[in-house]
């Protein structure tokens, strides 16, 4: 299943959070697209993903700050082959 997970955060001054939250998917297999917030795996289980994804918003809510979601994307879909 090709997953891509994107996000961005406001008042992030320190990129403690955005460090501590691009180090998931990174550490998952995610490739980081450069120069954008976009992390993406073409081999992802759901079994993988939830884990990826629970680790990624545990991460996120137990930061104290600074730092808040701008926003936050994921797609996933089954690829295909011909």
């Amino acid at each position: 299943m090709r997953t891509i997970i994107r996000f961005s955060l406001d008042d992030d001054y320190s990129s403690a959070l955005g460090q501590k939250l691009t180090k998931i998917p990174v550490d998952a297999g995610f490739a980081h697209q450069p120069n954008t917030a976009t992390y993406e795996r073409t081999d992802m289980r759901v079994s993988d993903l939830g884990q990826v994804m629970q680790s990624f918003w545990n991460a996120a809510s137990a930061h104290p700050g600074p730092g808040v979601f701008d926003h936050f994307w994921m797609y996933s879909d089954r690829q295909v082959s011909n």
